[in-house]
């Protein structure tokens, strides 16, 4: 027992001096302790420190000490409930914080008790203190599970019953940002030129950024980690981390921890990043990454319902456009091949070759209901005969899906010239192909493609009299407006460059 007053034998009808007392109550967790009313006397058991996790003497035996180890914010309560107990005499019960200290989380502490009236008429208010951290945390877990579980719940919903993506995707970051009380969410959707992500709908950023501010999906920024790794990636403090620096965009809005996940897309391609961040130190949880994955996940579905929402639309006008178009092109190659071939059988080679290569184009372009494809698909698709002897490089973009359609057609002319003139009629050698997007000095973008052979060809498409010549030439310059430059002092190197827009 602990006395801090000058009391009457009274003291040992409160807290008696067995040891075996003690012991029980420092087993319980139990610290126990009373206040006489209307005074500044208290008294409480030796444990009831080491419950608060204080040390030794930190209370002085004065009320204001086991006030100070309230938290301010749980005060008020507190007291509240011990005035009612005194003016009614009914039984008290209140679950506190106990005051701040430094970075260690949360104490809290269960206190319950009543009053107790002596012989001579002194009044006593006495109560038990538990420490009942872990059971808190245990309900707040839980209850912030099911908060973010009927939040998921009620996106699904609205998501799927509503027709404007946009709206959708606001919906999204305004939910992130409620839920899990940040001032800044996100959702990066990946550029079409595949060498950045574009702000598509945000919670918190300057104004004018939503729909045009750019991050980089290098290693170095979050993004780009993060669609690296594909996995969720939780940062505790920006500017201590070492597995990536952030964007400039993270770093002018102050941001020191967040989480970032992927966005899944429609084919190989993710379709962005769903982020999520905060301005002071936080410790987020897989927990709350399982949340911001959950929202992403409704997100990707609703982008693909959209998506094929309206390529099922396109591609219905698209068939009857296209039918006409490719008669046309096949009676074209048909003409141009049978009239420049004088050996019959070659000419009905070259032509099923053409034909093939249109029908591959065809294909790859059309499976996607006739939208933005992917360029690298083309490649990989013209090239395949020729193994590991065409050596592909360049970033998985996407272009429009007549322009893609037509590169096939260039590919295909390309790889046939190198059969009959160059490397790859050879037994041995490499050709290479590049491609990328350019940015020019008047601000808008061009496709740039590059063919390397390094055997320099001495074929009818050099001086532009084959019909390959007058095809790519055709494509590319009279109806992509493009520029062809063809280069073959000691090698083959054809250029490309096709304006786009953005």
């Amino acid at each position: 027992m602990t006395k801090v007053t000058e009391s009457s034998t009274q003291n040992i009808v409160f807290l008696s001096d067995s040891n075996a007392l003690e012991e029980g109550l420092r087993l319980g967790g139990a610290g126990v302790w009373r206040w006489k009313i209307d005074s500044d006397l208290l008294e409480w058991t030796r444990n009831l420190e080491s419950v608060h996790h204080l040390p030794h003497g930190s209370f002085d035996g004065t009320l204001e000490s086991f006030q100070r180890d309230l938290h301010p914010d749980d005060a008020a309560g507190v007291w509240q409930k011990i005035t009612q107990s005194i003016e009614t005499g009914a039984l008290y019960k209140a679950v506190y914080r106990t005051a701040p200290r430094d970075s260690a989380p949360d104490l809290w502490i269960e206190t319950s008790g009543g009053i107790i009236t002596m012989p001579d008429g002194t009044r006593y208010l006495t109560g038990i203190c538990l420490d009942v951290s872990d059971r808190i945390r245990q309900e707040q877990e839980l209850k912030r599970r099911l908060e973010q579980q009927h939040a998921v719940a009620r996106f699904g919903t609205f998501a799927l019953n509503e027709r404007d993506f946009g709206k959708i995707l606001e919906a999204a970051v305004q939910l992130a940002a409620e839920v899990l009380a940040v001032p800044l969410t996100k959702i990066l959707q990946f550029a079409d030129t595949a060498d950045h992500l574009i702000l598509r709908a945000g919670v918190g950023w300057s104004d004018g950024l939503v729909g045009k501010g750019r991050v980089g999906i290098e290693r170095e920024s979050q993004a780009g980690y993060t669609l690296l790794v594909n996995e969720p990636v939780i940062v505790r403090d920006l500017t201590e981390e070492s597995r990536f620096s952030g964007p400039q965009l993270l770093h002018d809005h102050q941001v020191r921890s967040g989480i970032s996940v992927v966005i899944p897309g429609t084919d190989v391609r993710p379709f962005g990043v769903f982020g999520i961040h905060s301005r002071r130190l936080h410790d987020f949880d897989r927990t709350d990454a399982e949340f911001v994955q959950s929202l992403a996940n409704i997100v990707a579905e609703a982008a693909r319902h959209f998506a094929a929402a309206g390529h099922q639309a396109l591609l219905v006008r698209e068939m009857a456009h296209r039918a006409g178009n490719m008669m046309q092109i096949v009676s074209s190659i048909a003409a141009q091949t049978f009239n420049n071939q004088a050996d019959p059988r070659l000419a009905l080679q070259s032509f099923s070759e053409r034909l093939g290569a249109l029908a591959r184009s065809n294909y790859i372009v059309s499976r996607g209901g006739w939208t933005s494809t992917r360029f690298a698909e083309i490649v990989e698709e013209t090239l395949e005969p020729f193994g590991s002897r065409a050596v592909a490089n360049g970033r998985d973009i996407l272009l429009a899906p007549e322009l893609c359609f037509d590169m096939g057609l260039v590919l295909h002319e390309l790889a046939t010239n190198s059969v009959k003139y160059g490397t790859l009629g050879l037994d041995h050698g490499e050709i290479h192909v590049r491609w990328s997007y350019l940015a020019r000095a008047d601000g808008s973008q061009a496709f740039r493609f590059e063919w390397e052979d390094p055997v320099s060809t001495s074929s009818p498409s050099e001086s532009g009299t084959g019909f390959g010549s007058k095809l790519v030439r055709a494509v590319v310059e009279n109806k992509w407006n493009g520029a062809v430059t063809i280069e073959h002092a000691s090698h083959y190197r054809i250029t490309i460059e096709i304006p786009v827009a953005e």
